[in-house]
This record gives C-alpha cells, sequence and structure tokens, in this order.
C-alpha cells in the first residue's frame, strides 16, 4: 500500500475546498508519493478551531477496505468516471461527529466569567429585585460556564442534548464588550483545549451547532428569533423570554447544515448592522421555515453605530438607556404577527406555505409606536 503525508503547501492550487466548513482554500489533501490525492474526502482543514475536519488515509482504509488492493481505482480516475457520467464524486462517509463529555458542561457551570458579572449589573438596573430569578435562568437554560480567568464559556449543544463544542470568550465586565485577539484574548475551543490534554482523540471531528439549540425541545411552540452572537442571544433572552434566542455564532455560519434544525418554526433574523444584505440573501434559501428578516438596525441605527458594527444586544442596552425599550418589543411583535395577519387575510395563504415551502423574507414598514408588549 501506497504512503500517503499531507500535500506540501506550494500556493492555492494545493489548497482545496473542505467537505465540513466548506472554505475553498483551507483544505490540504493526504497525497502519495506522486502528489496524487487519495480521495476529495481525505485530508485536514486549516481550521482546526472553528472546524477541526481531519479524515486520515487509516480511518479511509479501515471505512473501504477494497480501496487497499493496487487495483482500486486512483483519485483521478474518479474524477474522470465522475465526469463521463455526469456525476459529482461521491465523498466517502466522514468518521462520525465528535462530542463532548456533559461531564465538562456540568462541572463548569458559574456566574464567575466577567461576562456574568456585566450581565448581572445590566439586569439589575433594568429589573431590580427581579434579576436574581432572570439571571438563574439564563445560567441554567443557557448552561453558562466559566474559567479560572473568569472568560465565559458558550456550550454548543444540540437539539439531542449532545455537547457540540464550547466557544470560550472574554468580555469586559464594566461595558459587556468582547475582548478580542489584538488585545490578548483571543477565541478559544473547548475540543481544542481537550485535544491537547489527550482528552479527545486527534481524529475526533467538530461539527458546529447552534448556540441554544437544545431549547428548541423545550419550546416547541415558541416563535425562534436568531441572532449572530451569543452575547445577543442571551441579552434577547434575558429582555423577551417570550421568544427562544438562538445564534449561529457569526455571519459567515448561516450555514444549513446548521438552520436544517428550525424546520417548521417561524424564525425572526436579527443581523448584525453590516450583515442585513447578507442574511436577506441566504434567507431566501430557508425555504423550510418561516423566516422573516428585520430590518430594524438597518433602518433606525445611527451611522455611527452602523460604523461600530452594532449588534441586536449594543440595540437593547441602547434602548434601555434611552428608554425607547418598548419600540424594541414592538417591532419583535409586529415582525411575528406579519405573517399571521397575512394568512388570516388569506387562508390559502397558510396551505400554499406548508405545501411550498413558501418564505417571508422581510419585515419591512414594521410599526414602531409605543404600544403595550406582549
Amino acid at each position: 500500500m501506497k504512503n500517503y503525508s499531507l500535500q506540501t503547501y506550494k500556493g492555492i492550487a494545493t489548497r482545496h475546498t473542505c467537505p465540513n466548513c466548506g472554505d475553498k482554500r483551507s483544505f490540504a489533501y493526504y497525497v502519495d508519493e506522486e502528489n496524487t490525492p487519495l480521495h476529495p474526502s481525505v485530508g485536514r482543514c486549516n481550521h482546526e478551531s472553528s472546524c477541526g475536519y481531519h479524515y486520515t488515509p487509516k480511518q479511509y482504509f479501515q471505512d473501504h477496505p477494497e480501496c487497499r488492493t493496487s487495483n482500486a481505482s486512483s483519485f483521478d480516475e474518479q474524477k474522470k468516471n465522475a465526469k463521463y457520467n455526469n456525476a459529482p464524486t461521491k465523498l466517502s462517509k466522514p468518521t462520525p461527529i465528535g462530542y463532548v463529555p456533559i461531564r465538562y458542561v456540568e462541572k463548569s457551570k458559574s456566574v464567575q466569567s466577567n461576562f456574568f458579572r456585566f450581565l448581572s449589573t445590566l439586569l439589575g438596573n433594568y429589573y431590580g429585585s427581579k434579576a436574581q430569578e432572570v439571571l438563574n435562568r439564563l445560567l441554567d437554560e443557557y448552561r453558562l460556564g466559566a474559567t479560572r480567568d473568569g472568560s465565559v464559556i458558550f456550550w454548543q449543544i444540540d437539539k439531542n442534548g449532545k455537547v457540540r463544542t464550547g466557544k470560550v470568550m472574554q468580555y469586559n465586565p464594566e461595558d459587556g464588550h468582547r475582548i478580542k485577539a489584538e488585545q490578548g484574548a483571543a477565541i478559544n475551543w473547548i475540543h481544542s483545549i481537550l485535544k491537547k490534554q489527550n482528552v479527545l482523540p486527534e481524529e475526533w471531528l467538530l461539527s458546529q451547532c447552534l448556540f441554544g439549540e437544545h431549547l428548541l425541545s423545550l419550546y416547541p411552540d415558541k416563535v425562534v428569533v436568531l441572532v449572530e452572537s451569543e452575547k445577543s442571544a442571551i441579552i434577547g433572552s434575558a429582555i423577551f423570554p417570550n421568544y427562544v434566542w438562538l445564534a449561529t455564532g457569526g455571519k459567515s455560519q448561516m450555514k444549513e447544515g446548521k438552520l436544517r434544525v428550525l424546520s417548521g418554526r417561524t424564525v425572526l433574523l436579527f443581523p448584525d448592522a453590516d450583515g442585513y444584505t447578507e442574511w436577506e440573501q441566504r434567507a431566501e434559501g430557508m425555504t423550510y421555515c418561516k423566516t422573516i428578516v428585520s430590518d430594524l438596525i438597518e433602518k433606525h441605527a445611527t451611522p455611527k453605530q452602523k460604523a461600530n458594527h452594532i449588534d441586536i444586544a449594543d440595540w437593547i442596552i441602547f434602548q434601555i438607556q434611552e428608554g425607547k425599550l418598548m419600540s424594541t418589543a414592538n417591532h419583535l411583535v409586529e415582525a411575528e404577527k406579519i405573517l399571521q395577519r397575512m394568512i388570516k387575510k388569506n387562508p390559502l395563504l397558510q396551505r400554499l406555505i406548508d405545501e411550498l415551502d413558501l418564505v417571508l423574507v422581510d419585515a419591512s414598514h414594521i410599526a414602531s409606536d409605543d404600544k403595550s408588549p406582549p
């Protein structure tokens, strides 16, 4: 059997599309002595923290023992045959999704993060004596953890209660802003830490899910609000608990593999100030759920706020400080009711939505008058 090693970097032509995260320039094939790849699924993604895909030749031959013989078709032959048959090369099934033992979530549960300290102050000022009840709910529902240096752990737990990973982030306890890499606090990942400690095997495969995804089963009838950051989901849930607040983990994480879990739900999308156009386009493909993209920040944020790339959490905090939170509450209610009013006006629309997977993409011209919140 031939010897395989990771392809040496010699420009962008030697980096390929990752079969897990989809990045077009991050995947290194395992190649033989003649620089021929074993298979398009066999290789390693350079994004070790955010993706972690690594499918080795050993694993491939274990999954496909028939390919151990010298008569097995080469990668080039696979491509030629696929082209001849007018069909794409079928990727080998990768290793199973890796999970982190739940005991790490339970062990990390803590209010001793700088993010939770900021949250306590914010909600204390807003709710007064009732703040502790809200804080306890957020701690329990989102399984918030903390590290020894005061970083918060945002655990990714899927709809089946399986732990995919945890994102470790540091925040300023005074203003709630994230401390970034250039300030000495880069994002870390629990699965990376456990790999370095040899708790997880090298072949462990990351597959991210939505932050808060496990809450979908807990609240099957609630409307979902989808935001970018975990911080936004937490603050949104604190102030507007009648919705299930989930986070993609970033603007670029609006991926179908993550979003399919929302099938059949009504979803209100709140992109950051710089993400409205992209999320509007991506929402057009979310035909498996009823989707509305909010233009609240797009239309009402000041030029300075847009330049600072504010998100819905920043907007809620600003509205609290300005005493205008009622308008944000109305926006949520009206966004939710747009679809219901359309269905009530034309009952056949519901049948079309259900049978044809129609999707309402925009939530323009939403009322902002100060009516009573739900």
